[in-house]
């Protein structure tokens, strides 16, 4: 029995209408901006003309991965790690997945938090902006030491500093054309309202974190 290999090439035409863009924050430094704790906004300036043509008003996006640690730095052999997590403002919370959101128009995304005890069985609805649910894992990823062991009175507390990483799963979502003007982002735990951000645990409402995202856009043709 022959076996057949098919490959799906994809011209050169839909190549040119798929994009990946990739924002770095770095919160601490832009806290004399004024902006609102965890929301960042960046400008999103059409690529090529695609992205500025009445024929391409809509686009598919999907977050593939964010990536968040601290800008907080060690400053000396045996100095303790930074002591990082997430917080609303308030408080600090522990947070295992973060929902991203931008405020680019969709109609194919819903998000249902159930917080309190009357919410049990309804729960509060998001709708109408992209959102994205990103796993997230604690990963090592060193500090300005290199990968140097940090001690406290002899015992190992920790080798560098730490990072929250996910990936995003399932297909890419239909959403309004985002280039051409500033796009906000904004982190929610999914079940609350709240914005989040991350922040060195003597200060809850000081934003310390430097967050990077790559997204994949391709536009699709009006019908």
């Amino acid at each position: 029995m022959e076996s057949v290999n098919s490959v799906n090439v994809l011209s050169i035409d839909e190549e040119r209408l798929k994009f990946r863009v990739i924002v770095g924050i770095d919160a601490q430094n832009n806290n004399a901006t004024p902006q609102r704790f965890g929301h960042y906004k960046f400008e999103l300036p059409p690529l090529t003309s695609f992205g500025n043509s009445n024929h391409y008003k809509q686009c598919t996006m999907k977050l593939d991965c964010i990536s968040c640690s601290s800008g907080l730095q060690l400053n000396g052999a045996g100095a303790i790690p930074e002591a990082v997590g997430w917080s609303n403002g308030v408080a600090l919370g522990k947070v295992s997945a973060l929902e991203v959101i931008l405020d680019v128009p969709s109609s194919g995304t819903l998000a249902n938090s159930q917080l309190a005890a009357a919410d049990a069985g309804t729960g509060n609805n998001k709708i109408g902006r992209f959102i994205q649910l990103i796993p997230l894992q604690l990963n090592l990823v060193g500090n300005s030491l290199g990968t140097r062991i940090s001690t406290v009175g002899g015992l190992d507390i920790g080798t560098g500093s730490f990072a929250w990483q996910g990936e995003g799963f399932g297909e890419a979502m239909m959403c309004g054309n985002p280039f051409g003007g500033p796009v906000e982002i904004k982190f929610q735990r999914p079940d609350l309202n709240l914005p989040l951000a991350l922040v060195d645990v003597g200060n809850a409402a000081q934003d310390v974190g430097i967050y990077s995202l790559q997204f994949t856009i391709t536009m699709v043709h009006n019908k």
